[in-house]
């Protein structure tokens, strides 16, 4: 049997000494790493941010556009097409309206969205919710909620369907235009 080679106080000291330094410069190495990562991950995050904002304005700009075009809903032609509409300073409620298609009885409230989640669909509420408060002259007009987006899924059309809310969706360079069980208020 090998006989242990036996260490000094010393020589132990010197051991501890060196992975201690082992140790410090390993931490200071991963936090190094950490912040290098972490600076890449928010420029990432910022990237991100930047396409998603872009495609966003480029669905806003569509739609906008197209409505500017021919300002017809469900067969009715409307004279006035708002963009980004905001309540008068005083507003009952402090919100926007992306598009609203307006003429002398019916007003269409149309949130845009890149990619239409099912939680827009209730968020359509709010919208009506605050229209009519911020604008009670019009409270004999027939309202209508739509959603324009690129993309619905299956999911989003089903609940739409079931509130009422028309959607629409390019095709090509089109648009098409969901309205299975159309309500007003």
């Amino acid at each position: 049997m090998k006989k242990q080679k036996e260490f000094s106080w010393a020589e132990i000291k010197a051991m501890y000494a060196e992975t201690d330094r082992r140790f410090k410069e390993t931490d200071r190495q991963f936090k190094e790493n950490e912040k290098k990562l972490n600076e890449m991950f928010e420029k990432t995050n910022r990237q991100i941010g930047g396409i998603s904002r872009s495609n966003g304005e480029f669905c806003e700009e569509y739609f906008i556009n197209s409505f500017k075009e021919n300002p017809t809903f469900l067969g009715e032609k409307y004279d006035r097409v708002i963009e980004y509409l905001k309540p008068y300073p005083k507003a009952a409620i402090d919100d926007e309206y992306d598009l609203v298609l307006h003429n002398g009885n019916s007003v269409v409230l149309i949130e845009i969205k890149y990619k239409a989640g099912t939680d827009d669909v209730g968020k359509m509420f709010s919208k009506l919710h605050s229209y009519r408060a911020n604008y009670p002259m019009l409270k004999d007009y027939k309202i209508y909620l739509c959603m324009a987006s690129f993309r619905f899924p299956a999911r989003v059309r089903e609940r739409a369907a079931k509130e009422g809310i028309v959607l629409i969706q390019q095709r090509g360079d089109k648009f098409e235009v969901i309205s299975e069980n159309v309500k007003t208020w």
